[in-house]
């Protein structure tokens, strides 16, 4: 009996001991609960792919509108004077320009449109004044150079716009302004004395019915393409030059042709 207790006992102290050694069994593992990732989860688009949360819910950015033009609407204020006026004055910087320049057009613009004259229909109320009585305060001129096949636009203040390099200049204009009987427009021989002047044009457009805010151009009908315009009277040659008298008023397009030289009506959009 005493033997069975003492082999009892060192079986006892044994296992204790095992045990404070750490050489028993480990204990079962309490489970942690497992941390919220802090990143987003992934949710499926419409298509069934998955996408980006942050994809997902960033917001769109409205379409920016579209800018609307702004209307031009800068008024010359220099001194009302009439075609040939300003023809006389801006001549001179056209043959300093070329040589060979060549009349193209004369017209009453506001400031800083005269690179568009090429590019717009005349009237346009962005690019075109009207002119009162036949006479304007800022008028530009188109001078084409056969030589440098190149078209400047002139101003009263001495802006030079060069059309080839904005674009303006088309290869059937250059073609109808190089042409052999456009040297009738040379400035170096034109001779303004004997044109008719844009103050009478006006006169005589007033007295035929032709009201209305108005405005006028000197220009080479052949040579834009818009010719040959008939004649004065039959048998005689189609003008060469003439006045374009066209309406200011967007609303409306009628227009009327003088021939520049007899100062008479050739063409009128109101004539049947």
């Amino acid at each position: 009996m005493i033997r069975r207790f003492s082999l009892t006992l060192i079986l006892m102290i044994t296992v204790a001991g095992l045990a404070a050694c750490g050489g028993g069994p480990p204990a079962p593992a309490t489970p942690t609960p497992e941390m919220p990732s802090s990143e987003p989860s992934p949710i499926p688009s419409p298509t069934g792919t998955v996408v980006d949360t942050a994809q997902a819910t960033a917001p769109v950015a409205p379409e920016e509108e579209a800018a609307t033009p702004t209307a031009v609407t800068a008024t010359g204020t220099g001194e009302a004077i009439t075609a040939l006026q300003a023809l006389e004055r801006l001549k001179p910087l056209a043959l300093d320009w070329q040589q060979d320049a060549r009349l193209v057009m004369l017209a009453n613009v506001r400031p800083g449109q005269e690179g568009r004259l090429l590019g717009v229909a005349l009237g346009d109320p962005d690019v075109n004044e009207a002119t009162p009585e036949g006479k304007g305060r800022n008028w530009a001129l188109i001078a084409f150079s056969p030589s440098a096949q190149s078209a400047v636009a002139l101003a009263m203040d001495g802006t030079q716009t060069d059309l080839a390099q904005e674009g303006a200049l088309t290869d059937a204009l250059v073609e109808g302004l190089s042409a052999p009987e456009m040297s009738a427009l040379d400035l170096a021989q034109l001779d303004t004395g004997g044109l008719t002047d844009s103050d009478e044009i006006a006169r005589r457009a007033s007295e035929a019915g032709m009201g209305g805010e108005t405005g006028i151009a000197l220009l080479a009908p052949d040579g834009l393409g818009i010719g040959p315009l008939p004649p004065a009277e039959a048998g005689n040659e189609p003008p060469r030059i003439a006045y374009e008298l066209f309406s200011a008023d967007p609303s409306t397009q009628a227009f009327a042709f003088f021939d520049a030289l007899t100062g008479q009506v050739v063409l009128d959009s109101n004539t049947p």
